[in-house]
C-alpha cells in the first residue's frame, strides 16, 4: 500500500475513529494495525478504548485492552455511572464474538431451497441491489425485527421503516414486557421505572432474578451490595419468593417456595393486611384505590393458594410496612405466567401503598429521557406473530421480512405459528453476523459488523441521564458493514429524503452535535470537535445529577386472574420452570466457548442441558443422578440427564433456556436441547408475550445414564441434607 501513514492520520474520519483514552493525535493510529503496519507499536505495550458493552440491552460502560491490533481484554469502565467498572462473564466474553471462526465473512445469498442453510457467496454491490429491488417490487409494506435498540440506530431505522410505510418490531425473549406494562397501567404512562436497591433496608422479591439477568444485573448486583454491606449501621433484610432457587434466591435471607403463578396472589395478601393492621396517615378517600384492589383477598385463600403459612405472609406484611425504605419488585418467574401483568401491578401496588403510610418506598419512578427515540416501537410478541400470520392469511400478500439481532425461531416455542411468518414472506433478509436457526431462512444475508468493530451510542434508562458512545477498538476482520451503512445505502438507491448522511458514523455525529448544542460548552469553531473527541475517551456523556423522581401512585381496574396451565395435572404433574442459564441466557451466548464452560452456579453443569427434579419425586419416579429422562408435555418431548436438586419445589421440574441449537456455530450446534419445544403457547393476559411457566410436564426415566459433564456432584446424605462429591466429571 503506497498511502502514507502520516497522511492517513489527518484525514477526518480516522482522526475522529482514532479517539481513544489518553486522548492525543499521535495515538489515533492504533485503530490501522492492519492496514498499516506502524512503527510505533511496541509489542506487549496495551491501548485502552471506550466503548459500550453489546452483549444485552444493559448497555455497560466497557474498555478495551488493544495490543499490536488484537482486542486482548474487555473490563469494565470505572467511570460510566451504570456499571462502576464491574463486568459480567458475558460482557467479559464479548471478544468471542468478534473473534468468532463462524462469523459470516461477506454477503451471501441462498441457494436452494428457503430454510435449508446453504448459501453462496456475492459482492456487497449485487446484495445491495437485490435489497432494494425486493423492497421497491413488494406490494405490501414490508417488516422488520430487531433486538431492542436506542439511540442513534433506533432513529435511523424507524424513520426508514416510515418511509417504507412498514413496521418495525422490537424482540427479546427476556424483555418481561407484562413488568413494563404493569408499571404502566398502575402508575401512568411516560414514566421509567427504577429500583432504589442500595437504599432500601427491607427487599420483598417475587422471582425477580436480579443478580443473574434481570434489566441491569451489573448496576443491580453493585446496588444489592451497598444494601447489604455498603453501609455502617445498615444491612438490608432480603427475602425471596419463587418455586426454585436460583442464584438470587440463594443470596436471600430467606426463601419461599412459593407455587408456580400465585406471586400475585401473595402480594394481595400482603397488602390486605397492611391495610387492616396498619394506620394510614393519610386522611379522607386516599386509601380506597388500594382497599377496591386488596380487599378482596382472604388469608385462608391465598394460604391455601400459595402453599405458605398464614404467620409467613402476616410476618412478610408486617415487616414490609414496619421498614423505613421497603422495596417491593417482581420479574423473571412473576412474569412467566398467563397472569404476569395483574401480578406485578399487586407486586407494585405494596410499594404505592407504604408511601400512601408514610414511608420512603425505595421504587422510583422518573420521566422518559427525550433521546429516548425507540420508546414508541412496538415489540413483537406470540401474540402478534400469530396476528401478523392471520392477517396475511386473509389478505393474501406476503411482505418483505427483515430480521437484525435477534433469532425468533429458537426463542419462540413451534406451537407459535413463528415459521410461517418467514415461510410466507416474499423475502427475507437477514443483517445477522452469524447463521443461525432465522438467518437460515434468509434469502440473502448482509452482516453486520460486530460491536466491536462499529459506531453507535446507547440510551441508558436510569435514574441518572447516561448517554454511552461506542467506537471500534479494532479494524474491521472482514468483508461486513456496520448495519447503519447498509440500511443508509439500500435508502439511496430508493430514493428517500432521510438518508442524506454518506455514512453511519456521519449521522451519529451530527446527532450528537445537535444534542451537545444544548449543553454548556466552550465558544470556539472547533468546539464540537473537541467535545466529540472528550466523549468519546470517556465513553459517553453522563451527568452526575440523579433525574427528578414523581411520587408513586396507584390505580387499577383489574382484578386478579388465577394462572392458567396447560396439561391435566393427573395425567401432567409437574410444572415447567425453563429459566434462562446465568451465562448463555436464552442462547444468544451459546456460540461463546468461554460462556459454554462457565459451570452452573448452583449444579456446576457445563456444556449441555439438564432437567433438575426434587429428590422426593426422583424417589418416587425411580430416579437417580445423571439419569436419561424423558419430559413430555402436551405439545411435545425430550430427552436430558436428571439432576437431583432439593432447591426446587416437589411439584415443579425445571431446565435451563440456551441450549438445543441445530445452527449458530461450531460451540452451539447440537449441544443439549432446547425446552422452547415443550412450550404452550399460553399468553400473558395483557400483553400478549410467552407465559414460558404455563405448561405442565411429566417425567419418564429411560432405563439409560445419560451424560452429564458437572465440577460438583450433589448426593443426599441419609438426614436430607446436601453434601457435596468433588469430581472433575460424571458420566
Amino acid at each position: 500500500m503506497d498511502l502514507k501513514r502520516r497522511t492517513f492520520l489527518k484525514t477526518a474520519a480516522l482522526a475522529a475513529a482514532g479517539s481513544l483514552l489518553p486522548g492525543c493525535e499521535r495515538e489515533t493510529h492504533r485503530l490501522v494495525p492492519y492496514v498499516l503496519p506502524d512503527d510505533e507499536i511496541v509489542p506487549g505495550v496495551a491501548d485502552w478504548y471506550a466503548s459500550v458493552c453489546d452483549e444485552c440491552s444493559a448497555g455497560c460502560g466497557v474498555l478495551v485492552r488493544v495490543q499490536e491490533g488484537r482486542a486482548k481484554k474487555v473490563e469494565g469502565n470505572p467511570d460510566h455511572p451504570g456499571n462502576q467498572g464491574k463486568l459480567c462473564a458475558r460482557g467479559q466474553a464479548s471478544l468471542q464474538g468478534l473473534y468468532n471462526p463462524d462469523r459470516l465473512r461477506r454477503p451471501v445469498q441462498r441457494e436452494g431451497r428457503r430454510g435449508e442453510g446453504t448459501f453462496i457467496p456475492i459482492e456487497w454491490e449485487e446484495g445491495l441491489r437485490r435489497c432494494a429491488q425486493a423492497l421497491q417490487d413488494t406490494r405490501v409494506p414490508p417488516l422488520m425485527v430487531t433486538r431492542p435498540l436506542s439511540g442513534t440506530l433506533a432513529r435511523l431505522l424507524s424513520d426508514f421503516m416510515d418511509s417504507l410505510g412498514g413496521r418495525l418490531y422490537f424482540y427479546a425473549p427476556d424483555a418481561e414486557l407484562p413488568l413494563h406494562a404493569a408499571w404502566h397501567e398502575s402508575v401512568g404512562d411516560g414514566v421509567v421505572p427504577s429500583h432504589d436497591l442500595a437504599q432500601t433496608d427491607y427487599l420483598l422479591s417475587f422471582g425477580a432474578p436480579f443478580l443473574e439477568h434481570w434489566l441491569s444485573p451489573v448496576a443491580m448486583g453493585i446496588a444489592f451490595g451497598h444494601m447489604r454491606q455498603g453501609r455502617a449501621t445498615v444491612r438490608g433484610r432480603y427475602i425471596h419468593i419463587e418455586p426454585r432457587m436460583s442464584v438470587t434466591a440463594a443470596n436471600a435471607d430467606q426463601w419461599l417456595p412459593i407455587r408456580p403463578g400465585m406471586e400475585g396472589m401473595l402480594a394481595l395478601g400482603i397488602g390486605r393486611v397492611i391495610l387492616d393492621t396498619h394506620r394510614s396517615r393519610s386522611t379522607g378517600k386516599s386509601l380506597d384505590r388500594f382497599r377496591a384492589f386488596y380487599g378482596s383477598a382472604r388469608l385462608d385463600e391465598v394460604e391455601s393458594a400459595t402453599g405458605l403459612p398464614r404467620n409467613v405472609i402476616v410476618r412478610l406484611a408486617h415487616e414490609f410496612a414496619s421498614a423505613r425504605a421497603p422495596l417491593a419488585i417482581g420479574g423473571g418467574t412473576s412474569c412467566a405466567q398467563t397472569n404476569g401483568t395483574i401480578s406485578l401491578i399487586a407486586v407494585n401496588g405494596l410499594n404505592a401503598l407504604v408511601e400512601e403510610l408514610g414511608h420512603e418506598s425505595a421504587a422510583r419512578r422518573f420521566r422518559h429521557d427525550g433521546n429516548r427515540s425507540a420508546g414508541s416501537i412496538p415489540w413483537l410478541t406470540e401474540r402478534t406473530v400469530s396476528e401478523l400470520v392471520e392477517e396475511q392469511a386473509n389478505t393474501g400478500t406476503w411482505p418483505v421480512l427483515m430480521l437484525y439481532g435477534c433469532n425468533p425461531l429458537f426463542a419462540m416455542p413451534p406451537s407459535v405459528p413463528t415459521e410461517k411468518l418467514f415461510e410466507r414472506a416474499s423475502f427475507v433478509v437477514s443483517f445477522s453476523s452469524f447463521l443461525d436457526e432465522s438467518s437460515e431462512w434468509a434469502d440473502l444475508l448482509l452482516p453486520d459488523r460486530d460491536a466491536l468493530e462499529s459506531w453507535g451510542d446507547h440510551v441508558a434508562e436510569t435514574t441518572t441521564e447516561t448517554i454511552g458512545l461506542s467506537q471500534p477498538v479494532v479494524t474491521a476482520l472482514y468483508d461486513a458493514r456496520q448495519i447503519g451503512d447498509t440500511i443508509l445505502d439500500v435508502s439511496r438507491r430508493l430514493n428517500h429524503g432521510h438518508a442524506q448522511a454518506q455514512t453511519f458514523y456521519d449521522l451519529l455525529r451530527e446527532r450528537w452535535k445537535t444534542f451537545l448544542a444544548d449543553k454548556p460548552h466552550e465558544e470556539a469553531p472547533d468546539w464540537f470537535d473537541k467535545a466529540w473527541v472528550a466523549h468519546l475517551q470517556q465513553g459517553g456523556w453522563w451527568k452526575g445529577a440523579r433525574k427528578k423522581r414523581f411520587p408513586l401512585r396507584f390505580s387499577s381496574s383489574r382484578r386478579f386472574e388465577d394462572p392458567v396451565f396447560f396439561g391435566e395435572e393427573r395425567e401432567y404433574p409437574f410444572a415447567l420452570y425453563p429459566y434462562p442459564s446465568m451465562t448463555i441466557g436464552h442462547g444468544e451466548g451459546s456460540n461463546r466457548p468461554w460462556l459454554q464452560e462457565l459451570p452452573d452456579t448452583l449444579t456446576t453443569v457445563v456444556w449441555g442441558s439438564w432437567v433438575e427434579v426434587n429428590p422426593m419425586a426422583a424417589k418416587d419416579l425411580g430416579i437417580q443422578q445423571g439419569d436419561m429422562v424423558r419430559v413430555i408435555s402436551p405439545f411435545g418431548s425430550l430427552e436430558a440427564p436428571a439432576v437431583l436438586f432439593p432447591g426446587i419445589r416437589p411439584d415443579v421440574v425445571a431446565m435451563p433456556l440456551g441450549q438445543g441449537h441445530s445452527s449458530y456455530g461450531r460451540y452451539a450446534k447440537k449441544r443439549g436441547v432446547n425446552p422452547v419445544g415443550l412450550l404452550a403457547p399460553a399468553l400473558d393476559t395483557v400483553t400478549g408475550t410467552l407465559a414460558s411457566g404455563a405448561t405442565r410436564v411429566r417425567i419418564e426415566p429411560t432405563g439409560v445414564k445419560g451424560r452429564l459433564v458437572t465440577l460438583e456432584r450433589p448426593t443426599m446424605e441419609h438426614n436430607g441434607l446436601i453434601a457435596i462429591e468433588r469430581r472433575s466429571n460424571t458420566r
